[in-house]
């Protein structure tokens, strides 16, 4: 077996399957996108950040959206066969036009490197944004980080490729890393081994919701994903936030 060692490079071949398949169930991420946007405006221009493979994309134009899209890893954008991508970072890019929402989705946020960067990305959002119109992204909790790092395996097959995943919290920097080592299937019977590291970050809600008000957000609504009310044990929370 061979050893090869990458950064968030051959993940993206398994990510649907994984992350907005099996993980998160689409529709319903879809549902609840809709109907949180319907309950404040009723015509809709987006602007998606981190948008991966494009998966919420393609099914919120479904649903008569207009969407731009951006992301900053290029195998992601490879992996949904467009054309019209953006490939930017999301707390640097100027698109010189506003949207009617910002939208950034599956806790992409938590893959900023520190608190100056999400400052950057809310700032950004802001830029982008129509007067009165919203930012909606989402976040896992320090809780949910916490309970995944405490003891945390999970075994995927993937056609006939073997994945496993992992979560290790690094102490000196209070960060949380995933572990991917995908067992890929080659010629004659022989498995690659492919390492890849991806490290992820949150804060409290207050400190988020602090740094949103900073930048002169007026928070609108905060939603557990999963129950609705959100409480200290809420893994998993969504913040819609107006211009």
């Amino acid at each position: 077996m061979n050893q090869k060692l990458q950064t968030y490079n051959r993940f993206p071949d398994y990510y649907d399957e994984i992350i907005r398949g099996n993980w998160y169930d689409i529709d319903s991420e879809v549902l609840f996108l809709d109907e949180t946007m319907q309950k404040f405006w009723s015509w809709k221009e987006i602007l998606e950040f981190a948008c991966g493979t494009w998966t919420i994309a393609k099914e919120l134009i479904k649903k008569w959206y207009t969407v731009t899209w951006v992301d900053l890893s290029e195998q992601m954008i490879n992996k949904a066969w467009e054309w019209d991508f953006q490939v930017w970072d999301m707390t640097s890019i100027n698109l010189n036009r506003e949207f009617d929402i910002v939208l950034c989705t599956y806790n992409s946020v938590c893959h900023l490197k520190d608190l100056e960067a999400w400052k950057d990305f809310f700032q950004n959002a802001y830029k982008h944004l129509n007067k009165d119109w919203i930012l909606i992204f989402d976040i896992l909790t320090l809780f949910e980080f916490e309970n995944i790092s405490r003891d945390f395996k999970w075994f995927f097959n993937v056609r006939w490729d073997t994945l496993c995943l992992e979560m290790f919290k690094q102490w000196d920097e209070d960060i949380f890393k995933w572990l991917i080592k995908m067992f890929v299937s080659s010629w004659k019977n022989n498995f690659e081994l492919v390492e890849e590291e991806i490290r992820e970050i949150s804060f409290s809600i207050e400190k988020i919701k602090k740094e949103l008000e900073w930048v002169w957000f007026e928070i609108q609504h905060l939603e557990d994903f999963h129950f609705g009310e959100v409480t200290a044990e809420s893994e998993r929370v969504y913040f819609v936030a107006k211009k």
